[in-house]
């Protein structure tokens, strides 16, 4: 009888210790510390906006894999709860970064709100795990907003696609602000058409009814006795992460990532995992735009890039795409870089170009490429110039180099002419 009381004894105290380093101690415990909350745009006032929550999940089944669902708003509070898409037999403890994008069009103009329109109350729950926050609206006329406004960002204009979505596509028009959208969908019968959906951009978000068009689809014909209908059957809503890059969402589905198409001019891997390509950028090219005007000077910057220029391919480095076998979900694994020379119109070469994608940004889906142009002559060969690809046909340049009065500060457009 001692021997056994002994022994219940000891694992008692066992058990309490195990208790204690789970509750106390475990790192891996579903919350909400490294967490975001932001608004697009910055502030909605009385207008529909996208709720952003990011962050890192201290495990690997995190809320990016599932589906935000709005259970509650009255114009005042707003309560943010999941629904499972992705079910996971074990979670891994593994930190995971996530993004969720929720769209509160999907209640602002169906119930009318009964708030103050200056601020929300936002309340997240995912796993047992509760954040709470509070976001502004709208500031007050005669006092400082002590909120900037959002970036404003206006896509490239072109056809979009996203990865794994066959036959699926996105087209955007745009002048300006204004920007119509052509979503390419499939009706019951398996039949594509194009959806249109118009509206204006505020600063990175795009709201919109889709709009169908029907009895005008006779190519070729007479045109029909009745008038072609346009009919609303559904909405849309896109949120602009950069010029080549949006996440659209129509009706009650989940946001989908879509980037600009390569138009045929080709892209080069560059490995990585996730695996990533870069756009071919050999061709040849010409600066038509200052986007920031500064005071002419009697010199430039032509002297390190001509007006017209070639950029040629000179080398591509593929780094490593297969995942690693040691954790779960594996670590990104930075992909490689596109070497290019630019060259003036006789063929010397006046500058290099390196472009990746950078290896902070490597895990989200919202990474840019950008290129760094230098010259060895100049400045030991740093940086002078940080380029981002707007499409495979535009090219905006920043100068980034040594401050001179004639060239700081400028960023500059250039379109492909080849």
């Amino acid at each position: 009888m001692k021997l056994v009381k002994g022994e219940w004894g000891f694992s008692m105290k066992f058990w309490y210790l195990f208790l204690l380093i789970v509750f106390f101690f475990n790192t891996g415990w579903a919350d909400f510390t490294n967490s975001s909350i932001s608004t697009h745009p910055t502030l909605p006032n009385d207008a529909p906006f996208v709720i952003d929550i990011r962050g890192e999940w201290p495990t690997d089944c995190h809320p990016g894999e599932q589906k935000p669902v709005i259970r509650a708003y009255d114009g005042d509070s707003v309560l943010i709860e999941f629904e499972t898409i992705i079910e996971h037999a074990t979670c891994n403890q593994v930190v995971t970064p996530y993004r969720v994008l929720v769209d509160m069009s999907d209640v602002i103009g169906t119930v009318e709100p009964q708030g103050n329109g200056t601020d929300i109350d936002v309340t997240v729950r995912f796993d047992g795990a509760v954040l709470e926050t509070s976001l502004l609206l709208s500031c007050a006329l005669l006092s400082p907003c002590p909120v900037s406004p959002g970036p404003d960002v206006r896509p490239e204009a072109g056809l979009y696609g996203s990865d794994g979505l066959e036959k699926q596509g996105l087209l955007l028009a745009r002048q300006n602000q204004r920007m119509a959208v052509y979503p390419l969908i499939y009706d019951q019968s398996g039949s594509s058409e194009w959806l249109f959906g118009p509206g204006g951009i505020v600063e990175d978000v795009f709201f919109s009814d889709l709009y169908e068009l029907t009895g005008g689809q006779c190519l070729g014909c007479p045109p029909p006795n009745e008038p072609i209908r346009m009919d609303v059957v559904g909405k849309i809503t896109l949120l602009m992460d950069s010029q080549g890059l949006v996440q659209m969402k129509i009706n009650d589905g989940l946001f989908t990532t879509y980037r600009q198409t390569d138009f045929g001019y080709g892209s080069k891997s560059v490995g990585g995992y996730p695996a990533r390509t870069i756009p071919n950028l050999a061709g040849r090219w010409a600066f038509v735009e200052n986007v920031e005007s500064l005071p002419q000077a009697t010199t430039s910057d032509t002297s390190v890039l001509p007006l017209v220029f070639d950029i040629t391919l000179e080398s591509v480095t593929v780094a490593e795409s297969t995942p690693p076998m040691l954790a779960d979900p594996p670590p990104p694994i930075p992909p490689g870089n596109i070497k290019f020379a630019v060259r003036d119109k006789a063929g010397d070469e006046v500058a290099q170009m390196q472009c990746d994608y950078g290896s902070e940004v490597v895990n989200t889906d919202a990474a840019e490429v950008v290129c760094e142009v230098s010259n060895p002559d100049i400045n030991g060969g740093s940086t002078l110039y940080t380029v981002k690809p707007l499409s495979v046909e535009r090219l905006s340049f920043e100068w980034v180099g040594p401050i001179i009065p004639e060239i700081g500060g400028v960023t500059r457009v250039a379109v492909r002419i080849d």
